[in-house]
């Protein structure tokens, strides 16, 4: 074994030359010396192999005849290995038949002999212009690939944070708690995804009075999930509004101060109240959302302005002047509210088109003898079943309750 080296020349390639001919194998090395590349000869295909599963070389140039082993079981061989150099096959056949076997066999350019030497130096640049693609290819996938590990860790902290917020949305919601006179609130909440733009809570606010709300922000996901809670903010149970018992004055103000900051058209609905837990009387003001249900044992019906005159008024975020009025109900012990976001009825189902607002009322008249929790589940679990289990967008439920459905459930 020779081993020829110019560490001066540029691109310089690691060339192995297999011939059983000392003579020929003299003149390759002297051709590639002269092009500038470091060279390592075999007189077998069979020492050549073993070198190259330790060495990394570039580009070989085998002859077709050899002892032992031939070129082109050589070329089978080396082609299997994990970074297989770029092969020049030589032959004293240049039958059409020789060349399709030699290529079939591995190898990636095919040279007749006598070769002339202009010729072999172009089919050497040919090769080394794909070896240098092949490394500059390399390193792009490295690089990639280090870009790639440092995303897949910025996710997983992204998702760590995610499901810590999530979880804390979660915090923020009602927990099935009890309030004054018995009365009860119980919720289904289901985001889209991880966090979800819809917020709603219920919670006493004196002895005799109870506030809540349920706001769902356009969109959903982490930019509706944050203006959701800065929404909350304004509402927190400690804001003089609410110990003052005015509504209006709760939505006047979170619609003042809702901010859009991208001018995305992002805008929020949302049903907002007080209830007198003592004489059943609730004070509403609907921006926007769906109309609440009410539950009675007789059976479910909207709120809205054929029955009640809960009539929605513009979403929050649309005019920053406009100003809210309210709207009155009374609920009888053997009445109910269910507040509800759009998620609920607005999902589709690919051949039957929208879940819908009379079907959801349906269901809900279908199953008004459940208990809350029940009634709840069943309804979620219709949504589901429509939507095939895939979630279009965040489900919020909330049903308030009076004593008599903590102990005998919706129909009583």
């Amino acid at each position: 074994m020779t081993v020829f080296s110019d560490r001066q020349a540029e691109q310089q390639l690691s060339i192995m030359l297999v011939e059983d001919c000392d003579s020929e194998r003299c003149l390759l090395a002297s051709l590639m010396k002269a092009m500038g590349h470091k060279c390592v000869d075999f007189s077998n295909a069979v020492e050549a192999v073993a070198y190259l599963k330790t060495h990394q070389i570039d580009l070989v140039i085998t002859d077709w005849m050899m002892p032992s082993m031939s070129g082109i079981e050589f070329c089978k061989v080396i082609k299997h290995f994990p970074n297989c150099p770029y092969i020049i096959l030589l032959t004293g056949n240049s039958e059409n038949t020789h060349i399709v076997e030699g290529i079939h066999s591995g190898a990636d350019d095919y040279l007749a002999k006598p070769f002339n030497s202009a010729v072999l130096k172009a089919r050497v640049h040919a090769g080394q212009r794909i070896i240098e693609m092949q490394r500059q290819l390399a390193q792009k996938n490295e690089t990639l690939n280090k870009l790639l590990v440092k995303e897949q860790q910025y996710l997983s902290v992204v998702k760590q944070d995610l499901a810590l917020a999530a979880q804390l949305q979660q915090a923020l919601l009602p927990n099935n708690n009890e309030l004054n006179q018995q009365w009860q609130v119980t919720c289904e909440f289901k985001p889209a995804h991880d966090l979800a733009g819809d917020i709603f809570q219920c919670f006493n606010i004196d002895d005799q009075h109870i506030g809540f709300y349920l706001l769902d922000v356009s969109g959903h996901g982490t930019a509706a999930s944050m203006q959701s809670f800065t929404l909350a903010q304004n509402l927190a149970n400690n804001q003089d509004a609410w110990q003052a018992l005015d509504v209006c004055r709760l939505a006047n103000t979170l619609n003042s101060e809702f901010d859009d900051p991208q001018n995305s058209g992002r805008f929020a609905t949302m049903v907002i109240g007080i209830a007198n837990t003592v004489t059943g009387h609730v004070e509403l003001v609907n921006a926007g959302h769906p109309a609440p249900i009410v539950i009675s044992p007789q059976h479910a019906y909207f709120a809205d302005e054929n029955k009640l005159n809960i009539a929605p008024q513009l979403p929050l975020g649309i005019r920053n002047n406009y100003q809210y009025s309210s709207s009155q109900l009374t609920l009888t012990q053997h009445e109910h509210l269910l507040l509800y976001s759009d998620g609920i009825y607005e999902c589709r189902h690919p051949k039957h088109g929208f879940f819908g607002q009379e079907r959801l009322l349906k269901i809900i008249n279908n199953a008004r003898e459940l208990t809350p929790d029940s009634l709840l589940h069943h309804l979620s679990h219709s949504s589901d079943l429509w939507q095939q289990q895939q979630a279009q967008d965040d489900i919020s439920l909330m049903l308030i309750s009076s004593q008599s459905l903590v102990t005998s459930g919706v129909h009583c």
